[in-house]
């Protein structure tokens, strides 16, 4: 087993860490932001365990061949959602192969996930079929179980970093990948066995569709992002249904979500170009920011430092930038 700690000063370099997610980080709440990761890998399972200092909108795409299990850990300020669903301390979320995704984070949140290769859940299942109803919570993307099998599963799962961190290197072959992954395997059938007997909750999805719709209609927007009232206009809803939609998904109004997706933007663009290629005056008008002295404050505002003081031409394609350390076990 490898276990890889990383921490990085930037949501933009994070997300950047795992190209094959194709993660996209949007930080919401002001701040200068901190974030660690924390990966053990095998053969076949990858978990990891994330922290953001703030409040971040994390998008991606599962890679083809996977199957992924989500949990939340320790205490957080705000209610997480994945995929327009609201998740609590008991929600496990489900992940499968090319899914793309929305997770709502709050700020100071941490999660911990494992990855199986398909091919080797497979293999597992094979072993141990699992019943209908069990089974059927797979096609899920967020469910409820009960509390003394999350309580196994997070102990195993974490037992992995105590285990890879304390492990003499030279001793590695006694720590069994197929063990591991069978463990595992092990905890989430007991846990999706509870979940199958428990109730899982029925929710809307409408305020998440809003809030994503209208994210995606300014993202692409360029330099004439659309104001609230041609939001409203072109998803035939009222203000007040977008204002609730933004309150209830994004714990913020439509005008300053929305500015901070074009505030992101602008940020990913200067730190992936060189100031002789792109001046900031630019980038900003790109994004539909025509008053460069307002878009400067409101820069500053939310990632904590001027766009004069953001490191140019930093790649976004590499985890170097992250202080991290790595070593096997």
């Amino acid at each position: 087993m490898t276990l890889k700690l990383d921490v990085f000063d930037d949501f933009h370099v994070h997300g950047a860490s795992a190209p094959e997610w194709n993660q996209r980080y949007l930080q919401v709440s002001p701040g200068a932001m901190h974030s660690s990761l924390a990966e053990v890998t095998t053969d076949s399972i990858h978990v990891f365990r994330k922290w953001m200092s703030e409040r971040v909108i994390q998008q991606g795409c599962l890679p083809n061949g996977k199957i992924c299990f989500a949990i939340p850990l320790g205490k957080f300020a705000g209610t997480p959602r994945m995929q327009g669903h609201e998740m609590h301390e008991d929600s496990v979320v489900v992940l499968r192969g090319g899914d793309e995704f929305t997770l709502q984070r709050p700020k100071g949140m941490e999660l911990m996930a494992v990855t199986f290769e398909l091919d080797e859940f497979r293999r597992l299942s094979d072993e141990r079929p699992w019943a209908p109803g069990p089974r059927a919570l797979l096609s899920r993307s967020v469910l409820r179980a009960p509390g003394r099998a999350m309580q196994r599963l997070r102990y195993d799962l974490l037992s992995l970093f105590d285990e890879t961190s304390t492990t003499d290197p030279c001793k590695s072959e006694a720590i069994n990948d197929q063990s591991v992954s069978r463990g595992v395997f092990e905890a989430l059938c007991e846990l999706f066995d509870g979940a199958a007997d428990a109730r899982q909750p029925v929710g809307s999805a409408s305020a998440s569709f809003i809030v994503a719709q209208c994210h995606w209609m300014v993202a692409g927007s360029g330099d004439s992002p659309p104001s609230v009232e041609e939001l409203c206009l072109r998803l035939r809803t009222s203000r007040r249904t977008l204002q609730n939609s933004f309150r209830q998904v994004a714990d913020a109004t439509p005008v300053h979500y929305l500015r901070c997706v074009r505030l992101n933007a602008v940020r990913r663009q200067l730190m992936s170009t060189r100031a002789m290629d792109l001046n900031i005056a630019q980038a900003a008008a790109d994004r539909g920011f025509n008053h460069l002295s307002h878009f400067a404050q409101r820069y500053k505002a939310l990632f904590g430092e001027l766009p004069s003081q953001t490191m140019r031409g930093r790649t976004c394609a590499s985890s170097q930038d992250g202080d991290g350390q790595s070593y096997e076990a």
